[in-house]
């Protein structure tokens, strides 16, 4: 696993554990990993644990691969839709 430390624009930040990053077919930035092994399932596929969209200052985090979440100090924030295409 790997630590991923996301800031946004907004002043939180985030530090997430997983394996892998990518850009989605929208621009959105996803943290991949794998869930911990349970009896049902063994050998668990990688799903998405964060996602953190394109165009808007907002998170969406998987309790359990979320290290920590800090504020920091806050900034002003102005996203214009379609100009830019990641918002931290």
């Amino acid at each position: 696993m790997l630590t991923f430390v996301v800031t946004l624009r907004g002043g939180r930040r985030y530090t997430i554990r997983a394996a892998e990053m990518r850009f989605g077919y929208d621009g959105a930035l996803e943290l991949l990993g794998f869930a911990p092994p349970t009896d049902a399932e063994p050998f668990p596929g990688k799903q998405a644990v964060a996602l953190f969209s394109a165009g808007e200052v907002e998170s969406v985090v998987a309790r359990e691969f979320l290290v920590s979440e800090e504020p920091s100090e806050p900034k002003p924030c102005v996203v214009q839709p379609n100009s830019d295409p990641i918002p931290f």
